[in-house]
């Protein structure tokens, strides 16, 4: 298995907020997604304690506040491509740059060139380089309902990803006994809900030139 160098006791993991009734907010996934890369390369500046996903939210430090019927606007990242380049990170959906929120839409709408053993391959060379890289994997549609995750390690068979809380329907597994979603996705999984939207996000230090 290779990793991110992530000490697993000390990373800001967190779970997906709760209705009164126990229900999980839905429409989330991209804010955790990007919560848990900043946690990754700024721990001290976002973690479990300052700056978690509810703060982020609270605060608008990602975008508009929006009704989760809404979140295909992409809206509530409307500030992500600026916040990155003043914290000094890059972010890439597909190979496509991403310095504005124009960028960021087009890249969310826009058919992915490459098929998924393309794609893995992408991710394993970000673990490899120490990158955080996160995939997109299709609930529905065709791909427009789909869900984020951030990748923590690989091995032949498997990613290994940390989620904020098990989506129903998924075919990934819990490995943890705790309150953590560390979760081992197989690549079958992958090769069997991938679809024509399916993305790859890569978040490198350093600014584009």
């Amino acid at each position: 298995m290779t990793s991110l160098s992530i000490n697993l006791d000390q990373f800001g993991f967190v779970q997906r907020e709760r209705d009164t009734q126990g229900r999980v907010y839905k429409n989330r996934c991209g804010r955790d997604f990007l919560y848990y890369t900043l946690n990754y390369y700024l721990p001290d500046k976002f973690n479990a304690k300052v700056n978690n996903p509810e703060q982020i939210t609270r605060r608008n430090l990602f975008g508009l506040k929006i009704p989760s019927f809404l979140a295909w606007t992409t809206l509530q990242f409307i500030y992500v491509p600026s916040l990155f380049a003043r914290m000094g990170l890059s972010l890439e959906i597909n190979n496509r740059r991403i310095n504005t929120w124009f960028d960021l839409l087009k890249a969310i709408f826009s058919p992915s060139r490459l098929g998924w053993e393309q794609r893995i391959k992408e991710i394993e060379r970000a673990v490899d380089n120490s990158q955080v890289s996160g995939i997109n994997i299709s609930l529905g549609l065709n791909g427009l309902l789909d869900h984020v995750i951030f990748v923590y390690s690989y091995d032949e068979e498997n990613l290994y990803v940390f989620d904020t809380h098990q989506v129903a329907g998924l075919e990934y597994e819990k490995i943890t006994q705790d309150d953590r979603y560390i979760m081992k996705l197989p690549k079958s999984v992958i090769k069997k809900r991938w679809s024509r939207f399916g993305r790859v996000w890569i978040v490198r230090r350093g600014l584009f030139v």
